[in-house]
């Protein structure tokens, strides 16, 4: 362990990176990436005495000396042929946090598309940097505006339809990784987004830290899936902050099927009427993994809905948390706001935190929450074994179809296919292991 405190012992290794960091040479950048990394040495990491953060701990993280990754990298073909999308993609990949551009292949876009890393990003650098709000709570976006080494820009002016899918994979490695993300869409463009953190291939645990900013513009439609498969030993902290217009669409469908102990945190806001939101999540844990779903969500304008599920399969002495926070504004008549949380726990010490809030100050809006608690059912299992299917096949097919509500949020046709092989592949591979999942 560094004999340094955690918090000066990043602060070192900003030090000794900061002239390598994009945007280095221009005076603004750096003065934003000096105080964003001053915020962090200020707020330090966030802790339980935060109520957004009374489930999930980060001491681990302090416990480890973290280092930088190296510049350079490439990603195993095999490895990435195991892991892409099976259809042609707007592909950006990232080894040690960095674009491997021998990896990835943007290819043609149209006319008022602008798709590239951040590290070639130009001016939208400043826009991708800034800063994600105040409070103890954006400690880990203010670190990441500090040490971001690369990212995704993608800016659609209005009208403008994507009629591929933006490809963004990760690999994780035993380093400290920062990526920081840009998307933005213009009144009335379309486009589909696929984020995808995967296992490196590294026996040691890494840590990425990722920031997304997302702006959907009025009319827009952004359908925005996130895979997280990181190594069973990796820390991932992903916070992501979206903005919807007036009549726009945001579909979003998160699948956590990896890493240690994993948190990914959404803020949600719409800003414009007549605007919808439809929010799924999926957590596939075991062993002692951790992750950690939170959600907040912000009514602020009438005559918006917006519609969450997330299900957690929780087995071993695994831990799932969810947090869905929604909040009516007074003057957001007319919302309409669902949230279901469904949970399975496999096993006895396997656990799970849920926690609803919702803050309504409108009087005429239709909201409601629920949660449930529960096994495989029993009486289904025996009818499927009464047939001849064996118990740990039986479990997994009720698994599956458990799973698939959240899985059909994805769009029909590869990208589906793409989420549905991981969530069969991870619930095949525990039936293996264990015969219990």
């Amino acid at each position: 362990m560094s004999a340094l405190p955690f918090t000066e012992h990043l602060a070192g290794a900003f030090e000794a990176t900061a002239g390598s960091l994009p945007g280095a040479k221009d005076a603004a950048v750096a003065a934003r990436r000096k105080a964003a990394i001053e915020a962090f040495q200020r707020l330090g990491l966030p802790n339980h005495k935060l109520e957004s953060w009374k489930f999930t701990g980060l001491n681990a993280l302090e416990r480890q000396v973290w280092s930088l990754p190296a510049n350079d990298g490439s990603v195993d073909p095999v490895r990435l042929k195991a892991t892409a999308l099976n259809v042609d993609s707007h592909r950006l990949v990232f080894v040690n946090g960095r674009f491997d551009a021998a990896a990835s292949k943007i290819g043609a876009l149209p006319k008022g598309a602008t798709l590239a890393p951040l590290s070639a990003a130009g001016d939208a650098l400043k826009d991708a940097l800034a800063a994600a709000g105040d409070g103890r709570e954006v400690s880990l976006s203010e670190l990441n505006a500090a040490l971001a080494s690369d990212g995704v820009v993608l800016l659609l002016q209005d009208g403008v339809t994507l009629d591929k899918p933006v490809e963004i994979v990760s690999f994780g490695v035993p380093a400290l990784v920062n990526l920081r993300h840009l998307i933005r869409l213009g009144a009335k463009a379309e486009a589909t987004v696929l984020e995808s953190y995967r296992d490196g291939g590294a026996s040691a645990a890494g840590w990425t830290n990722v920031y997304a900013h997302v702006a959907v513009g009025a009319g827009a439609r952004l359908t925005h899936i996130r895979l997280q498969a990181e190594h069973d030993a990796a820390y991932h902290a992903a916070l992501g902050r979206v903005s919807i217009g007036a009549g726009a669409r945001y579909t979003h469908v998160s699948v956590q099927g990896g890493a240690a102990l994993a948190r990914h945190e959404l803020h949600v806001e719409f800003v414009g009427r007549d605007a919808k939101a439809d929010i799924q999540g999926l957590v596939l844990a075991h062993g002692a993994a951790h992750l950690d779903h939170t959600l907040f969500l912000h009514h602020a304008v009438p005559d918006c809905s917006s519609n969450q599920l997330f299900k957690h399969v929780v087995d071993d002495h695994g831990h799932a948390v969810f947090q869905g926070g929604i909040r009516v504004a007074p003057q957001a008549q007319k919302t309409d706001a669902q949230q279901l949380s469904r949970t399975l726990l496999l096993a006895d010490r396997a656990q799970i935190d849920t926690k609803p809030e919702l803050e309504i100050l409108a009087d005429d809006v239709k909201c409601s929450h629920g949660a449930s608690i529960g096994d495989v059912d029993a009486q289904q299992l025996f009818y499927m074994q009464a047939r001849g299917i064996p118990v740990a096949e039986a479990r997994r097919l009720l698994l599956s179809g458990f799973a698939y509500e959240v899985v059909s949020a994805a769009p029909e046709g590869a990208l589906r296919d793409h989420v549905e092989a991981f969530v069969e592949g991870w619930l095949a591979a525990n039936s293996e292991k264990g015969g219990k999942a």
